[in-house]
């Protein structure tokens, strides 16, 4: 048999979105990210909490080693689009880690708004998700996930919430790696953040085509911050 069959037929396929392995993925990450908020707001003050969030950033923080072995270990091409972490996700992460380790109000800000405007998004459409039993796809899901359960926890468990101007403060750190890592894609001919392609089978495809699509996402990002804010403000106005 040609060499080059034997290793097409090795590479991990694409996830089938919503298929078997997927809801199972979904289903784990909300019954650990349920399990975890539950025990420690049960707990608040109880070295389990501290375990807990300590065990959330120690799996934010090697989300993206983690993603390089386990391309290695896949023989999965590592190319100019994965070799940094500079995906939205990974941003998301680097500032989740900070936020629970150093208590970082602006990474804790990032964390829920990234996480529940963008990478939850992720989650439901994982178009560069490897299936199981591939090593990328749990690489996939621990970050992915992990920011997810982060964004909730870090409110729900934690007690932490948006301060006043939040909204536009992220939303500024949202243009910023923009036009950061769209300057980088632009240099590099990379596609991190996704703005010289859409991620094929996401929600970007109901999007118009390129610039537009990029545009229209900062516009939908603020709708969603400001979404994403209002349970806190409902909770500022009942405790006046």
């Amino acid at each position: 048999m040609d060499p080059e069959l034997i290793l097409a037929s090795e590479t991990p396929q694409l996830i089938q979105h919503f298929g078997a392995t997927h809801l199972f993925a979904l289903a784990v990450t909300l019954f650990i990210g349920f399990f975890v908020i539950y025990i420690s707001r049960r707990n608040p003050s109880s070295q389990i909490s501290a375990t807990i969030a300590i065990a959330i950033a120690f799996l934010l923080i090697t989300a993206y080693p983690v993603k390089i072995i386990g391309r290695c270990i896949d023989g999965i091409e590592i190319n100019k689009n994965v070799i940094f972490p500079l995906q939205l996700c990974d941003v998301a992460a680097i500032a989740g880690f900070f936020a629970l380790v150093l208590k970082n109000r602006l990474c804790a800000e990032i964390t829920y708004f990234f996480g529940l405007a963008g990478t939850l998004q992720a989650l439901f459409t994982p178009s560069t998700c490897y299936d199981f039993p591939s090593i990328s796809y749990f690489s996939f899901f621990q970050l992915h996930s992990t920011v997810v359960i982060a964004a909730l926890y870090l409110p729900l468990a934690l007690c932490w919430k948006p301060r006043k101007g939040s909204v536009i403060r992220v939303w500024f750190c949202g243009i910023c790696y923009v036009v950061i890592v769209g300057a980088f894609d632009f240099i590099t001919g990379a596609n991190y953040g996704f703005f010289r392609e859409k991620a094929e089978g996401s929600l970007m495809d109901i999007l118009h085509p390129w610039p537009y699509y990029i545009i229209e996402m900062a516009g939908l990002a603020l709708v969603l911050f400001f979404i994403l804010a209002v349970p806190f403000l409902r909770r500022s106005q009942s405790k006046n």
